[in-house]
C-alpha cells in the first residue's frame, strides 16, 4: 500500500477537510479526492462521511488509526536509521505539550538542541492533559511534555514538581492571607480550563472533596487569568504558567500545598526514532539542570 495515501487520510482526519489537508500537504483538493477514492477502493469500504462542515472518518476508518500511526512512525524510524548510518542526523520529532511548557521550556530546548543537530526538525502542538495522554498512546506525537497521570499506559520520566497557586483579583478579601486553604474554594465562583478527571486542578479539588461554583470553562490558562483580572471568579494555576506574568491579580500558595509532577512521556522505548532518542536524553538533562 502507498504510505503517502495513509498520510493524506490522517491529515484529512486532523483538519476535517480535503481542502485544508491539501493546503498543508501541498496537494490540490482534486488531488486529495482522487487519492482518497483510490484508497477506499484498495481497502474495500468507505473511509469518510461528508457533512455540511467538512468530513469525518467512518467507524471502520477510525479503527485503523492506531495501526496507521504505527506504520508511519515505523517508516520515520527506518528513514532516520538510514540517515544516521550514512552519518546524517536528520528527522522530524513531534512534540505534544502544555501551554506553560511551550512558553518556558520548548523554545529554549529546541534552540539549544538545534545548534548541535540543525537538521532535526520539530512539530509542536499544544493540548490539555486528556489530549496529550491520547496523542502519546495513539503515537500522534513522539514525546509529550506532560504532568504525571495515574493509570496511563506510557513511560514517564519525571523532571520537576510544579506548584499550583490560588489566583485572585487584586483587592479580593482572600488576598489578606498568606495562603489560601483549599476548602475556601467550596461553592466559590471559579474559573477553570478543561474540567475533566485528567485535569490537574480537578484532581486536587477532587482529592479534598472540594466543589467550587464553576462559572466559566475556558480554552486556555490565559483566558482564565483574564477572567480573574475582571473579577469574574478565582482560579488555580501552575507556577510555570504564572512565571513572568503580571496584571490585576495576585497569587497565594494553597494550604495544603499542591503540585503537579511534570516530565517527559512516550509510548514505547523500542518505537522511538534515533532523533527522538537523542532529543529525549537532551531534554531530560536540560530540565533537570533548569
Amino acid at each position: 500500500m502507498d504510505i503517502k495515501k495513509w498520510k493524506v487520510m490522517l491529515a484529512v482526519d486532523d483538519y476535517g477537510s480535503f481542502t485544508r489537508a491539501g493546503e498543508e500537504l501541498g496537494y490540490t483538493q482534486s488531488g486529495i479526492t482522487q487519492m482518497m477514492k483510490a484508497l477506499e477502493k484498495e481497502v474495500g469500504f468507505p473511509l469518510f462521511i461528508k457533512a455540511n462542515h467538512g468530513v469525518t472518518l467512518t467507524s471502520e476508518a477510525k479503527s485503523l488509526i492506531p495501526s496507521i500511526r504505527a506504520l508511519l512512525n515505523a517508516e520515520e524510524v527506518v528513514s532516520q536509521d538510514i540517515a544516521f548510518l550514512k552519518g546524517a542526523q536528520k528527522g522530524t520529532i513531534k512534540i505534544g505539550t502544555y501551554l506553560s511548557c511551550s512558553i518556558h521550556w520548548i523554545p529554549k530546548i529546541i534552540r539549544e538542541f538545534q545548534r548541535q543537530y540543525p537538521e532535526i526538525l520539530f512539530k509542536v502542538i499544544e493540548g490539555n492533559e486528556v489530549d496529550l495522554a491520547d496523542w502519546i498512546q495513539e503515537r500522534r506525537v513522539d514525546i509529550g511534555f506532560i504532568s504525571y497521570q495515574k493509570g496511563q499506559h506510557y513511560h514517564f520520566l519525571p523532571a520537576m514538581d510544579d506548584e499550583l497557586y490560588a489566583v485572585l483579583p487584586k483587592g479580593h478579601p482572600f488576598t489578606a492571607y498568606d495562603e489560601i486553604p483549599l476548602d475556601w474554594f467550596q461553592n466559590t465562583p471559579f474559573i477553570i480550563t478543561e474540567y475533566s478527571p485528567g485535569n490537574d486542578v480537578h484532581r486536587i479539588l477532587n482529592q479534598y472533596n472540594i466543589k467550587p461554583d464553576i462559572r466559566y470553562i475556558t480554552i486556555s490558562e490565559f483566558s482564565s487569568l483574564s477572567m480573574v483580572e475582571h473579577e469574574l471568579g478565582l482560579t488555580i494555576l501552575p507556577e510555570l504558567l504564572l512565571r513572568g506574568q503580571s496584571g490585576n491579580f495576585e497569587t497565594r500558595p494553597l494550604a495544603p500545598r499542591a503540585y503537579r509532577q511534570l516530565g517527559l512521556a512516550f509510548c514505547s522505548q523500542n518505537a522511538l526514532s534515533p532523533a527522538t532518542v537523542i532529543f529525549l536524553k537532551y531534554a531530560k538533562d536540560f530540565l533537570l539542570d533548569d
